[in-house]
């Protein structure tokens, strides 16, 4: 299986730069963008960046929508196979029509208090009927428990990536990139944070997912 995951995933990151593009609006898509929020006075939001200096009260967020109703798995993982900055996956229904949603849910918090390893941060959307939601439920409500052993939950990020790596197999619905464009975007102060305009999106079917990967170490490389 180790073999096997890393070579779908690393398919995916050699087919990144063409997908960038390639997703038919006719088509039902997903969107995703992670930004990070710093509370105020004044609040403070922009792109994710793993350059960003971290700070108490500093938090990331994932803004996410879909043209159809849907629901959405997300995770952040290290290189070796950890929760990145010990943040819990998330997975959530998607109403549809671009209504956004925000992950995660209260009262879980991706906070951004101390810095971190790179991490790939995966979004997966999945039709409705998809037969991997009940698993991917059963697994992530597994791992929300704050209290959960060290070693419990690190065979249960295992079984995730294993899971991520057999729904992320086909290559043909996937978007990765750089978890933020640095070049663009800037601080948004008291505002309303504009994601669409920085958000990368997958087209997604019944019978195959799409997958955006986030992949804070290319930005890091840029």
């Amino acid at each position: 299986m180790g073999k096997f995951l890393h070579f779908a995933l690393s398919l995916l990151v050699a087919t990144g730069a063409s997908a960038a593009n390639a997703v038919d609006e006719e088509k039902p898509n997903g969107r995703v963008c992670l930004s990070l929020f710093e509370p105020g006075p004044p609040e403070k939001e922009e792109v994710f960046q793993i350059s960003a200096p971290a700070g108490a009260g500093k938090i990331v967020r994932a803004y996410i929508d879909a043209s159809e109703k849907c629901s959405v798995l997300v995770a952040a993982i290290t290189k070796d196979g950890k929760l990145a900055n010990g943040w819990r996956p998330q997975l959530s229904e998607v109403p549809g029509e671009f209504e956004e949603i925000v992950l995660p849910k209260t009262p879980v918090k991706w906070e951004w208090t101390t810095s971190s390893v790179p991490f790939d941060f995966y979004v997966l959307f999945l039709a409705p009927d998809s037969k991997d939601i009940a698993e991917a439920k059963k697994l992530v409500d597994a791992m929300q428990n704050p209290k959960v052993d060290d070693r419990v939950l690190a065979l249960q990020t295992g079984k995730l990536k294993e899971l991520i790596g057999r729904i992320a197999a086909d290559k043909s619905n996937s978007n990765q990139g750089p978890a933020s464009e640095p070049e663009v975007g800037g601080v948004f102060r008291g505002a309303a944070f504009p994601w669409r305009q920085f958000a990368r999106a997958a087209n997604f079917a019944p019978d195959r997912p799409g997958v955006v990967i986030l992949s804070s170490e290319a930005t890091e490389k840029k």
